[in-house]
């Protein structure tokens, strides 16, 4: 939905919109033009809780209502499963706005090179895209336009939607000059785009044995001033609202509403961790009222592989949750969990929760294709090209390490060109846990192309055309024939003018949308499991995390380090959006504009991270790979909030858990009382 102007002309909707660009030799200079700038606001009333703006009397953001997106669905018979359940549970649930907090704020250059095309190297995600979008507003053909994307300072989704981009094409459009624009952390906190703000209402029901036999649920996402892409991250949060379970009867109403509030978009988990901390929430508060095992009742309503999902689509691809939640069954850490442990202060509480969690990979129903190239050299190395956008999850060494493994050629000798609209084919965006599940099956068609180039020399060669080509440490292998090293084939291939390099592309296998949907259903997940250890201080309501276990089905592992890495990442992440990053606006004003005043976890918070991976092995995957950058996160909210219930019984319902929030919740419970009651807790 293109509802963003590029600079606001009659209107602003929030505090970040960009009213006037300056250009100037140096900061000094800008800064004192900015100062000279007068502009006259007629002041309305703000628009800032999602709740209320749905109602008709409300001021409205865009003409066409604040309601920017609306879907309800229904399957089964929801009112007779509520009927012969024999457990309810009921909840509201609310999330708050998380920051990306990445540490290289957006940022770039531009420039008109030899040819007289704007070139722009900026941070981002799709630098493909990315020129679309800059020939879409500068009103220029995109041959006039090169975008590189070169090593991103971390993005998490925050990178997703345009920012610099435009603007620095803008200026040198306008004054032929190069140009540098470098947000400030400020800046940057106050204009760029955040997690969805939520609220959810959910309503479930089970049977005495433990079957979630009916779901319904609200969900109320905040997009702020503007839709970005809050229509399919709310698609994807009612993919996944009923968690990784089987629920034959379900109810859901979901609304994108406009506010004025920060821009919400992509982000980590993209709209999955917020229905989740709800659903496991609800999972394990009926557990509870059981009497049962937290895991052993997700483990009896875990989708299983050929099962049919909410939308009616069937789980064809590897579904390893069950297999998770035995693996988490079975750690020490959730084995023990009834072992006496001796803690500190009488005023500390110790306890253990789990959550699961699930999301679909790739961009689900959407059209969803990518190329890589792929060259010989004449010295024997090879060149693999991709616009897929390296943002510090190794998906380049990821991509070397593949092509490694296709044509039996040490990693060594494989260069990768990447995120350069010039010299690399358009990989599409990274994002959705799937560039090397993407690029890797592109690479994988490159290499068969490859094949058949080898096969076109033969033919050319000999006047009969070869029947196989396979690689070996050796070379090329024709017909079982002596092995030809790949630089003495680029030199065939080009002495004959067949070409070196060959395109792959691979077109991702998709189910057709729910009418009045975008991005659902998706056909292959993702899923994992989080254990959280809890330390909680009665008497403040600090929460400490001393433990985690990330139980991940990850398909094949195809880097072990990179694996880990993401996994402890995303945990860490995790952790922030659970316990401390607190986003506090007012009035539509941010006020914490900083890394002093918006907390995030720093070396000294992160926990303990056992990160355990089930292989399951995905067949449409590159060698048995699926995706795994944001599974991580999904469940690791939830998991301390149930670990917090464990510790003190009380129920959070609302991220960050804010010692302030905690602290009050254990008052309202009388849990200070009694401690207090007891002479404990003072000196």
């Amino acid at each position: 939905m293109k509802d963003r102007p590029v600079l606001c002309d009659d209107k602003v909707r929030y505090i970040g919109d960009p009213v006037a660009l300056v250009a100037a030799e140096t900061r000094e200079a800008a800064s004192e033009a900015v100062r000279l700038i007068d502009v006259e606001y007629e002041p309305l009333p703000p628009v800032t809780d999602p709740v209320r703006a749905m109602m008709p009397d409300s001021p409205k953001v865009h003409e066409g209502g604040n309601v920017c997106r609306q879907t309800s669905l229904r399957f089964g018979d929801v009112e007779a499963a509520f009927a012969a359940a024999d457990v309810v549970v009921e909840g509201t649930y609310t999330t708050g706005t998380q920051i990306h907090a990445f540490l290289e704020t957006e940022a770039g250059i531009s420039y008109l090179d030899e040819q007289g095309r704007i070139v722009v190297v900026a941070g981002g995600q799709s630098p493909h895209r990315d020129r679309a979008e800059i020939a879409h507003a500068l009103d220029l053909p995109p041959e006039r336009i090169r975008v590189i994307t070169p090593y991103v300072g971390g993005a998490f989704g925050g990178k997703d939607d345009v920012s610099v981009q435009i603007h620095l094409a803008l200026v040198t459009m306008k004054t032929g000059r190069a140009a540098r624009l470098v947000l400030s952390r400020e800046e940057s906190m106050v204009s760029g785009t955040k997690r969805h703000p939520a609220v959810i209402r959910m309503r479930t029901a089970a049977s005495r044995d433990g079957r979630l036999l009916a779901n319904e649920v609200e969900i109320i996402y905040d997009t702020g001033a503007y839709a970005a892409l809050g229509p399919a991250v709310l698609d994807v949060a009612i993919e996944n609202c009923n968690g990784p379970y089987r629920i034959a009867n379900a109810k859901i109403d979901a609304y994108l509403v406009y506010t004025n509030n920060m821009v919400a978009s992509a982000f980590r988990g993209f709209g999955a961790p917020q229905v989740l901390f709800a659903m496991e929430r609800q999972v394990d508060r009926i557990a509870r009222k059981l009497g049962m095992d937290p895991i052993e009742l997700r483990m009896i309503n875990a989708v299983r592989k050929g099962d049919v999902y909410v939308f009616g689509n069937r789980m064809e691809g590897s579904v390893g949750i069950y297999d998770c939640l035995r693996a988490a069954r079975e750690h020490p850490l959730w084995r023990e969990r009834g072992r006496p442990v001796e803690l500190e202060y009488p005023w500390l509480r110790r306890g253990i929760g789990v959550a699961a969690g699930m999301k679909g990979y790739t961009i689900g129903a959407l059209p969803d294709r990518g190329s890589v190239s792929l060259e010989l050299n004449p010295d024997g190395t090879v060149v693999v090209g991709g616009s897929f956008t390296e943002i510090g999850q190794g998906v380049v060494e990821s991509v070397a390490q593949l092509a490694a493994e296709l044509l039996r050629v040490p990693v060594e000798r494989v260069r990768v060109l990447f995120a350069d609209t010039e010299r690399s084919p358009d990989t599409s965006v990274t994002s959705a846990s799937r560039q090397v599940f993407l690029a890797g099956n592109a690479l994988r068609r490159a290499v068969e192309a490859l094949a058949e180039r080898v096969k076109d020399l033969f033919e050319a060669e000999t006047g009969k055309r070869p029947s196989s080509v396979s690689f070996t440490e050796e070379g090329a292998v024709v017909d079982s024939g002596r092995p030809v090293p790949l630089g003495e084939l680029a030199e065939r291939l080009e002495a004959k003018g067949l070409g070196r390099g060959v395109v792959g592309t691979y077109e991702v296998p998709k189910v057709e949308p729910i009418p009045g949907t975008l991005e659902i259903p998706h056909l292959f997940f993702m899923f994992g499991v989080t254990v959280a250890e809890v330390v909680v201080n009665v008497l403040t309501g600090s929460v400490t995390v001393p433990r985690v276990v990330s139980v991940v089905d990850a398909g094949r592992v195809i880097n072990p380090l990179n694996f880990t890495g993401q996994i402890e990442g995303a945990v860490v992440q995790g952790l922030g959006f659970a316990l401390m990053e607190d986003a506090k606006i007012a009035d539509g004003y941010l006020l914490t504009r900083d890394l002093s005043t918006y907390l995030i976890p720093s070396s000294k918070d992160s926990p303990r991270i056992d990160v355990i991976p089930v292989e399951t092995f995905e067949e449409e995957g590159p060698f048995g790979a699926k995706g795994i950058g944001e599974v991580g996160i999904l469940s690791v909210a939830p998991a301390i909030a149930n670990a917090i219930a464990d510790a003190c019984g009380v129920e959070p319902t609302s991220v960050p858990m804010t010692p302030e929030k905690v602290y009050w919740l254990l008052k309202e419970a009388g849990v200070v009382d009694k401690l207090k009651a007891g002479g404990e807790g003072h000196g």
